[in-house]
């Protein structure tokens, strides 16, 4: 009899504790989704006005600026907000290998803001957004670089945070959400990383290495293939008119009222970058009234790990080459400032020139 008082008293207790658990898991599981709808709410309470809503990244468009666009659109219309991926212009080489290894047709392009409705990706100033985004309606803005110069009074989404690429950020907010990212989509998403970040090899946080290992699972590709093939994309400028060589990577900022434009480019070696150097040079004299810069900037990468010099700089316009020599000290004396690493326009050059420029006010 004592034997079976404790197997009830044993089988109760078990029932009760299994009870208390389930209710702690379905507790905690309706706190997840909870979260999930409060996420989305955030989202979806921007007005809208149920008019098509266009993700559109910077003009002289990259990897990081389309595979965001097309990812940022989706995951928009996951949430029942009508949205299209747009671009600024025709994607540059290393963009249009990566789009057509997948198979991917690239977005439409839109070069005239007026009376449409935008969310920014991977930029936030007006210079860098195509014509007359002061006369758009802006609702967002996704960004992994410093907050520019683009305005609204009106409530609308803005996420910026200091990461390899947008499309991480954008990965994040699947995750917060609760959006599943198809394989396409993680496949551009890939190629925005991995673009920005040299295959994961520089300007990664913690948070990156964690979207670059749940990309690489999803897209189902072999990354070293495609980054090598983006990189050998990147450095063929064959074909192309000096100016679409200069803009292929263009951006422009207005810091402390100077108006300042930077390209970005690449060479498969100190030779060649030096040739591209000379080459854009005489772009940059020939054209500088045309381009209404204060001052003109390129970087040119050098590709030839072997070597001890990785970057290059050359500069045009006000003042700009005793402005470099102030900041980074390492100018050849003829045309050239030469870098022991590879430096980011990002992370070290315009950080660098907006801090000079500024205190010089």
């Amino acid at each position: 009899m004592k034997n079976k008082i404790k197997v009830i008293i044993v089988l109760f207790t078990i029932i009760i504790l299994s009870t208390i658990l389930m209710y702690m898991l379905i507790k905690n599981n309706n706190k997840g989704n909870n979260l999930s709808e409060e996420y989305r709410s955030v989202l979806t309470k921007i007005d809208y006005k149920n008019e098509i809503t266009y993700v559109i990244g910077h003009k002289s468009p990259d990897s990081d600026t389309v595979g965001s666009a097309i990812s940022y659109a989706y995951f928009l219309n996951q949430l029942g907000i009508k949205s299209e991926a747009a671009l600024s212009g025709t994607p540059n080489k290393e963009t249009s290998y990566a789009l057509n290894f997948f198979n991917i047709k690239p977005p439409q392009i839109i070069d005239d803001a007026t009376g449409k409705q935008f969310v920014l990706v991977d930029h936030s100033e007006y210079s860098q957004a195509i014509n007359n985004m002061d006369k758009a309606r802006i609702v967002g803005v996704i960004d992994h670089h410093g907050i520019g110069n683009v305005t609204n009074s009106e409530l609308i989404y803005v996420r910026s945070s200091p990461m390899g690429s947008t499309a991480s950020i954008i990965y994040y907010m699947y995750k917060e959400c609760e959006v599943e990212i198809p394989k396409d989509i993680a496949r551009v998403m890939l190629m925005s990383l991995i673009s920005d970040t040299s295959n994961g090899t520089k300007k990664m946080t913690k948070a990156d290495y964690i979207v670059y290992d749940e990309l690489v699972k999803i897209a189902d590709v072999d990354v070293n293939k495609l980054y090598n093939g983006m990189i050998d994309a990147s450095l063929s400028y064959e074909g192309m008119t000096d100016k679409e060589i200069f803009m292929s990577d263009y951006k422009e900022y207005e810091i402390a009222g100077k108006k300042v434009a930077m390209g970005d480019l690449n060479a498969k070696n100190s030779d060649k970058a030096k040739e591209i150097a000379k080459q854009m040079y005489k772009y940059m004299e020939d054209n500088y009234s045309n381009l209404g810069m204060d001052i003109l900037l390129l970087k040119i990468d050098n590709n030839d790990e072997t070597s001890k010099e990785k970057s290059y700089m050359i500069a045009y316009g006000q003042n700009s080459v005793e402005l470099l020599k102030d900041i980074f000290n390492n100018y050849d004396g003829n045309m050239l400032f030469v870098f022991d690493r590879n430096i980011s326009r990002k992370a070290d050059i315009i950080p660098s020139i907006t801090k000079k420029l500024e205190n010089n006010l």
